[in-house]
């Protein structure tokens, strides 16, 4: 692979429903009072009522139920557009359905989407009679199919209607609603620099030239303080319309030191008068990655160091409420990321909103997981579902590269590497302003096909010892020295519940996974990590613990364990406190180290302590056993301090903050 240094500058930006005016469209939830069945159809008793978000799943899958229900249901309503509306055209958005979705009204066919992660838009204006009573089937399948990715993967299929349905109401000429499922708005910026920004501004529009005629389109920039900081109309011929802006001195949008956004607002009229519009935030930045320096963000170094991500939780599954996005970020900005990769399908827009708002990186990518098949309906269908995720995700400032793929291996059916090259080509056609990457677990002519490269790599889980990731590293930097290269994954299982005083290498796929072992893998790994800085990315495997039905491992089967935060959010794991200690500047650390531990087996142990805040002091049973000075990675050491038998109160202390725990000697 060629030195790949060359700078993107990108403006990037965001719209969502409930960040968004929309003076001319109006937009009716449809979350609430749907009768919902299995299968395609079935008698009154059998069916019963859901709201939005929701997922058929939510029981059956979570605890090691491989034949989880993998088939149709219906979810059905009435819908009614009074006759006192004004609006003439009727849009029905679907913000996702897994995995299959066929729409009808009043038992008519309008339109099927494949594709269970992105959202797609379709007309209803030539079926809808005001004032009437309409019946709308959404039947949607998640069966496993040879024609759809993701075909596998090492998480659950969730089916349903896991992000909600909505009606659009637009006049008869509007900003296309159902390019791509997309906002029918894009703006891309050019030669972005602390001095300057170029933008070129383009809205989609959507009606017969009746409709478009006497049309313009005003767009204009808003500073943070909805201060006019540049504005033109321009008249509509066709069905794009598009200027092109320079701004100088433009505040940028840099990360999580200042996610500055400005508001980009784009207004359709008619003789005048609005008719339609969107206000999007807008981020302007330039960002590179070297081979050998690392990753830079408006010129300067910025660490992009942070965790996998699911859509999945214990109360809902992939059916997330407004606040467990809010909840889950909280929690990944406590421990200090400045990055999450979305894995391994599009996430909610709601998700990129707060990236963009909390100015956290976002990978994000198509779920092209694990296998390939040459199934000619297959190939289309991920070249679909990334052109989808490109057009809906295309103005997130949050958004730093399109993921291509995770560990397609050639060896396992067919090989993979042309269809690599055909989505990386398909990439540039639609965002030449972004670069794409790859996760990858072998080394293979694959991985030259991105403009960046990550790898999914556990030395010290499956096998191999912590220390060989260092090594494995610099043997692949110096034997591809032109090539950007990061950590997409690396990780080990925990079970809260099962806690060791002694440190043994586990079975990753069995019963017995003591937190002491993921404790000791994330130190080592990070010290060779951290001392690495030609790393674009370095990204855990995982935040939260999810649900894999095939796994059988720890207490719960069902489950993969590798989070560092628990399924349900409730405890935080040691390396949890590890990482907070080594990532978050803003806030003190201090933590003791296995205090769920509780029974010793030996009369003397070693102590670990997480700190950032200096020097610290052990005391045990009111004993000063000394102070230690924390080492590269924020772990302050005691060996073989003494226990005496039975209850043991052990305290650490450092610059006025305290933490304590009590153990029992069993000896």
């Amino acid at each position: 692979m060629g030195r790949w240094n060359i700078r993107w500058s990108i403006l990037l930006v965001l719209w969502c429903v409930t960040g968004v005016k929309l003076a001319a469209m109006k937009v009716e939830s449809l979350d609430r009072g749907w009768f919902f069945n299995r299968g395609y159809e079935s008698q009154a008793a059998d069916k019963v009522t859901v709201d939005l978000p929701h997922t058929w799943n939510a029981a059956d899958a979570m605890f090691g139920n491989v034949n989880y229900y993998r088939g149709m249901s219906t979810y059905s309503r009435f819908i009614v557009v009074p006759s006192s509306e004004n609006f003439k055209r009727v849009f029905l958005r679907v913000k996702a359905a897994q995995t299959v979705a066929d729409v009808y009204l009043d038992n008519h066919f309008v339109a099927q989407h494949k594709g269970g992660y992105t959202s797609f838009t379709v007309e209803l204006t030539h079926l809808i009679r005001k004032g009437e009573k309409h019946k709308l089937d959404i039947r949607v399948s998640n069966a496993q199919t040879m024609e759809i990715a993701p075909i596998c993967g090492d998480f659950n299929i969730w089916g349903g209607l896991n992000r909600g349905v909505e009606l659009l109401y637009t006049d008869d000429a509007c900003i296309d609603p159902t390019f791509y499922g997309s906002s029918g708005v894009f703006f891309t910026q050019c030669d972005v620099s602390e001095k300057y920004a170029g933008l070129e501004m383009k809205a989609l529009l959507s009606g017969t030239e009746m409709a478009l005629n006497d049309c313009s389109v005003e767009f204009s920039l808003l500073d943070a303080k909805h201060k006019v900081v540049w504005c033109k109309e321009t008249s509509v011929s066709g069905k794009e319309a598009v200027v092109k802006m320079e701004l100088n001195n433009p505040h940028l949008w840099d990360g999580v030191n200042d996610p500055y956004l400005y508001t980009g607002v784009v207004v359709l009229k008619r003789g005048g008068k609005e008719i339609d519009r969107r206000e999007e935030h807008v981020g302007f930045r330039f960002y590179s990655a070297d081979p050998d320096k690392g990753f830079f963000l408006n010129g300067k170094s910025y660490s992009i160091h942070g965790v996998n991500y699911h859509e999945d939780r214990a109360e809902r599954a992939s059916a997330f409420r407004p606040e467990d996005f809010e909840s889950d970020l909280n929690l990944i900005q406590e421990m200090g990321c400045t990055a999450v990769r979305l894995a391994h399908y599009p996430h909610a827009q709601q998700l990129h909103n707060l990236m963009d708002r909390r100015g956290l990186i976002a990978w994000a990518e198509i779920p092209f997981v694990n296998v390939f098949v040459s199934h000619p309906l297959y190939r289309e269908n991920l070249k679909q579902q990334l052109v989808e995720l490109i057009c809906q995700y295309y103005n997130h400032p949050c958004i730093l590269t399109w993921g291509l793929f995770n560990e397609i291996n050639p060896g396992w059916l067919e090989n993979p590497n042309p269809m690599a090259e055909e989505l990386n080509k398909l990439a540039k056609k639609w965002d030449i302003s972004r670069p794409t990457t790859g996760a990858s677990n072998q080394e293979d002519p694959l991985n030259g096909i991105p403009d960046l490269i990550a790898f999914n790599r556990y030395f010290g889980w499956y096998g191999d010892d912590c220390k060989e990731m260092g090594e494995w590293i610099d043997k692949e930097h110096r034997a591809y020295p032109q090539q950007c290269m990061g950590i997409s994954e690396y990780g080990a299982g925990a079970d809260v519940f099962q806690q060791a005083d002694s440190l043994i290498h586990p079975e990753p796929w069995g019963q017995w996974h003591p937190e002491n072992w993921q404790t000791y893998y994330h130190i080592e790994n990070w010290k060779q990590l951290a001392s690495r800085p030609f790393l674009w990315c370095k990204f855990v495997w995982c935040m939260f613990d999810f649900s894999a039905s095939g796994r059988k491992e720890g207490t719960t089967f069902g489950r993969n364990d590798k989070g560092l935060v628990t399924y349900d959010r409730k405890i935080k794991k040691d390396a949890f406190y590890f990482y907070k200690a080594n990532w978050n500047k803003k806030e003190k650390v201090l933590y003791i180290a296995s205090k769920r531990c509780q029974n010793r087996s030996n009369s003397s142990v070693d102590i670990q302590v997480f700190s950032n805040c200096g020097d610290v002091e052990l005391f045990v049973n009111g004993k000063s056993m000394g102070k230690c000075t924390p080492d590269e990675v924020c772990v302050a050491t005691w060996n073989n301090v003494p226990l005496q038998s039975g209850e043991n109160q052990v305290t650490v202390r450092a610059s006025g903050l305290s933490d304590n725990c009590v153990w029992y000697n069993n000896d």
